[in-house]
């Protein structure tokens, strides 16, 4: 298994600016505190930070699939009213996750203009939902949001924006993820983590995840094929993070990301199905693997070589 998801693996360059794609031969809910930078080379991806950013990029995926699907179900609407809205977000509440379309009013309060509600446990099952029903809060939601695309547009210059809310103890937090439309080019990179006060109007914490857009196209090439993995390299962090691991569970049309850290020699393998496998590339070795359930896989089933004949897949 670690030789194949190696022969898959191109050479990472330094910064996350670099990306590249290769082909192998044979294919290897609750919030949580988000990463800080990397202090040193030398710093090493705890079993506590991958469960951290597995159980997370979890959160990112349903409530991404609750915001496609109301919008979906907006943009159907015969009587739908754009000048009603120019801020939406999707978030859990109690035994269900809410979908909440609206705009600030001259007074600068929020008002919800479209709003759907889905089981917490099928977030993608959006059904239209009366706004004056809506829990309270949502106007602190609504004012953290905001202020995190409007800096991320700032940066960036694109409007194509997906945030992504978390309600915690001490405040919200908010993920702002750059939107896409074409199948054939996913952008990773241009997201950034915030954080304000619990009444979202004190922002505490801006923190850029990767230092530009990194384009990755699955375009087939002459041949008909697409390729089946991406590589990028950081130089913030020291391991892979929520909104990478995320990407390629929304779009399994990715593949598989190696994303590479402080220390060039270890790589992380992120798989559609929220496996993360740590590799050392030195000694062709797999050193850990966070499986879909968020446990560990036992150490002695690491680096035992298929049957000839079998599939391998990462």
């Amino acid at each position: 298994m670690v030789r194949s998801l190696l022969v898959a693996l191109v050479v990472l360059t330094a910064g996350c600016r670099a990306h590249s794609r290769a082909t192998p031969d044979a294919a290897a809910q609750a919030p949580v505190d988000a990463p800080d930078a990397a202090e040193s080379p030398a710093v090493l991806v705890s079993d506590e930070e991958l469960q951290r950013v597995q159980k997370r990029a979890l959160y990112i995926v349903e409530s991404e699939k609750g915001a496609i699907s109301a919008t979906d179900l907006l943009l159907a609407r015969p009587d739908l009213d754009r000048a009603r809205m120019n801020w939406f977000f999707t978030v859990p509440r109690g035994n269900a996750w809410y979908s909440v379309f609206g705009r600030f009013n001259p007074e600068d309060v929020f008002v919800p203009a479209y709003a759907y509600r889905a089981p917490i446990e099928f977030s993608g099952e959006m059904e239209d939902f009366p706004v004056e029903s809506l829990p309270e809060g949502m106007d602190a939601l609504a004012r953290a949001v905001s202020a995190a695309c409007e800096r991320v547009f700032q940066v960036h210059g694109r409007k194509q924006l997906n945030p992504v809310v978390v309600e915690e103890g001490d405040g919200i937090t908010v993920y702002v993820l750059q939107g896409f439309d074409d199948s054939n080019l996913y952008l990773l990179g241009g997201d950034f983590r915030f954080k304000f006060s619990k009444d979202g109007r004190q922002k505490l914490q801006e923190l850029p995840l990767h230092q530009g857009l990194i384009p990755v196209s699955i375009a087939p090439d002459a041949d008909g094929e697409r390729p089946q993995f991406s590589a990028h390299a950081h130089v913030l962090f020291p391991g892979p993070l929520e909104t990478e691991l995320a990407l390629v569970m929304l779009y399994p049309a990715l593949g598989g990301l190696f994303v590479g850290g402080a220390d060039q020699d270890r790589v992380y393998a992120l798989s559609p199905d929220g496996t993360i496998r740590e590799v050392r590339l030195s000694r062709e070795e797999v050193l850990r693997e966070l499986r879909p359930d968020g446990t560990f896989a036992p150490p002695e089933s690491l680096n035992v070589e298929p049957e000839p004949g079998a599939d391998v897949v990462l």
